[in-house]
């Protein structure tokens, strides 16, 4: 059986949205971890603020799995994760993506 990663890091500004940058990080962990067992077809959810510190990392990494990318898609455009991905996009200077198959 195949499962698909979706995985996201983020770097988070200083400040933004009236939050500082660990205020904004708790905020969206939260409200991501929030869509376990509400978005139909999010299988599992697992995220975590990075330790090293080190110039190339991330402040945050966020990886999802799912059956199929049919469910990654209905996940994208899923309200309540459309509405966190918009607060992210403004707390946020950059972000990457990978999406890839693995055997389960």
């Amino acid at each position: 059986m195949k499962i698909l990663k979706h995985v996201v890091m983020w770097r988070f500004l200083d400040e933004a949205e009236g939050r500082t940058k660990a205020e904004n990080m708790r905020y969206c962990a939260e409200r991501l971890r929030g869509l376990v067992n509400v978005a139909p077809t999010l299988m599992a959810l697992e995220i975590g603020e990075d330790e090293l510190h080190s110039p190339a990392s991330y402040d945050m990494c966020l990886v999802c799995d799912f059956m199929n990318l049919e469910g990654m898609l209905a996940y994208r455009d899923f309200p309540p994760h459309k509405e966190i991905s918009a607060y992210i996009g403004k707390v946020t200077s950059s972000r990457v993506v990978s999406d890839f198959f693995v055997e389960k």
